[in-house]
C-alpha cells in the first residue's frame, strides 16, 4: 500500500471508530462504554445490590425528571443553568481490598454528557454557584486542583465524610464520590492521603476511557 493509501485508510478507520461532536471534539460511540464493569478498574466491582440493570450496566436518565427519579431528587443543580445535560449515567462500586479502608470502600460515579465540550466546561464552572458545592462549616479544605489533572480541568474536596472529585473532558462532566468505609464518621479519617490517592486513581481511570 502506498503512503497516500495508508494515510487514507487510517483516516477512514479513525472516522469509523470515533464520532465527532458539533464543536469538533471526539466522543465514544456509546457513553456506556465509559462506565467500568467489574474489575475494569482494579479492586473495584459494581455494587450489584444497588444496580438496576441485571447486566450491571450504568443507570441512565435523559431528563431532569428521570435523573431525579434515579438519585431520589437532588438533580436540579445540574439543570438550572444554561449548560443542560442530554444524558446522565450513574453507577456504584465496592472495594473490599483497600488497605486504608479495611471495612470496605464505595464509589459513586456520575457522568453527564453535554451537547458540546464548551457546555461541559460550562457545567463544571456553573455548578460551583450551587450551595451543595460551596465549602461548608466543618469541611477541612475547599476545592483544590487534583494531581495529576484529570481531563481538561479537575478539582477535589475533602467534605469531612468523603473525597469528592469533579472534572470535565470532551463533552462529559464527571463526579466521583468516594466513601472510605461503610460506616459514617468518625470511621472516616479526615485528610487520609491513601484514600485520596485511590479516589484520584479511580477518577483517572474514568478520564482515560473518555
Amino acid at each position: 500500500m502506498t503512503r497516500l493509501g495508508l494515510l487514507a485508510f487510517s483516516a477512514t478507520l479513525s472516522a469509523g471508530l470515533l464520532a465527532c461532536s458539533s464543536d469538533g471534539s471526539t466522543t465514544p460511540k456509546n457513553p456506556l462504554d465509559i462506565v467500568p464493569l467489574d474489575s475494569e478498574v482494579s479492586g473495584w466491582n459494581v455494587d450489584k445490590e444497588h444496580a438496576r440493570d441485571p447486566n450491571a450496566r450504568a443507570m441512565t436518565g435523559a431528563t431532569q425528571k428521570e435523573v431525579e427519579g434515579l438519585i431520589d431528587g437532588g438533580a436540579e443543580d445540574f439543570f438550572l443553568g444554561t449548560n443542560t445535560p442530554k444524558l446522565f449515567l450513574w453507577q456504584n462500586y465496592l472495594n473490599s481490598t483497600l488497605a486504608a479502608a479495611p471495612e470496605g470502600a464505595t464509589v459513586k460515579l456520575y457522568i453527564f454528557e453535554l451537547p458540546s465540550a464548551e457546555e461541559a466546561k460550562g457545567l463544571y464552572t456553573q455548578i460551583l454557584t450551587r450551595s451543595d458545592y460551596k465549602m461548608k462549616a466543618g469541611t477541612p479544605d475547599d476545592w483544590t486542583a487534583t494531581t495529576p489533572t484529570l481531563g481538561e480541568e479537575s478539582r477535589i474536596q475533602d467534605t469531612a465524610s468523603q473525597w469528592w472529585i469533579n472534572f470535565h473532558k470532551d463533552v462529559f462532566y464527571v463526579e466521583v464520590l468516594m466513601d472510605p468505609s461503610y460506616g459514617p464518621p468518625p470511621d472516616y479519617a479526615i485528610g487520609n492521603l491513601d484514600t485520596k490517592q485511590e479516589a484520584v486513581r479511580f477518577a483517572e481511570a474514568i478520564a482515560s476511557r473518555i
